[in-house]
């Protein structure tokens, strides 16, 4: 009776032994830290702050306009494993425009030209719209569908006479994946405080 005793407590104690061998084991293998694709990326001469999965490849392009010619300033970071497109862009008007547009209450209408020639320009169609705000200045988001199955999320903002567009664009295979990092991508886009600009 005595030998039984001792026999399941031998075997009681290599069970447990193994056990706390192998608990430090898994710990140190949970501890391994994962690099985040994610940081912060700051334009002092665009006046803002956004988190992009890599560094933005930057390119500027001439757009005529009724105002004339404007350059479109663009940082963009393309993920083709992912299917995805983060992209920020932003366009400098003339301020006698801008003064025409807010003394004849137009501002509103504006963004809405911003929409309409993003839209046109992509062949989209509309799924949703909704009037935002960004410290205070007028914006839209218009989330929208273009050919090829891509679902993109777009926001317009004018900031004085800076109109700045926010757009994260994915397959819709692979949106239901990347609703987190799409939002978290548009949400993380910040006025820089005029000392930083």
């Amino acid at each position: 009776m005595k030998f039984k005793i001792i026999n399941y407590t031998l075997s009681a104690s290599l069970l447990l032994g193994g056990l706390v061998l192998n608990t430090p084991v898994l710990a140190n293998q949970a501890e391994t830290p994962v690099k985040s694709i994610w940081s912060v990326f700051s334009s002092a001469e665009g006046g803002f702050r956004i988190l992009m999965p890599g560094e933005p490849q930057f390119t500027k392009q001439q757009v005529k306009t009724k105002t004339g010619e404007v350059d479109v300033n663009l940082f963009s970071v393309e993920r083709k494993g992912e299917g995805t497109k983060y992209t920020v862009a932003y366009i400098d008007y003339p301020q006698e425009y801008i003064d025409l547009l807010s003394k004849r209450n137009l501002v509103a209408q504006a963004i809405d030209t911003g929409k309409k020639t993003a839209l046109d320009k992509a062949k989209g169609s509309i799924i949703s719209e909704e009037k935002i705000t960004l410290d205070g200045y007028e914006g839209k988001e218009v989330n929208y569908t273009k050919p090829g199955d891509i679902v993109v999320k777009h926001r317009i903002f004018l900031v004085g006479t800076r109109l700045y567009q926010v757009t994260a664009e994915t397959t819709k295979e692979k949106q239901k994946f990347l609703t987190k990092s799409i939002s978290g991508f548009c949400d993380s886009f910040k006025l820089l405080p005029r000392s930083e600009q």
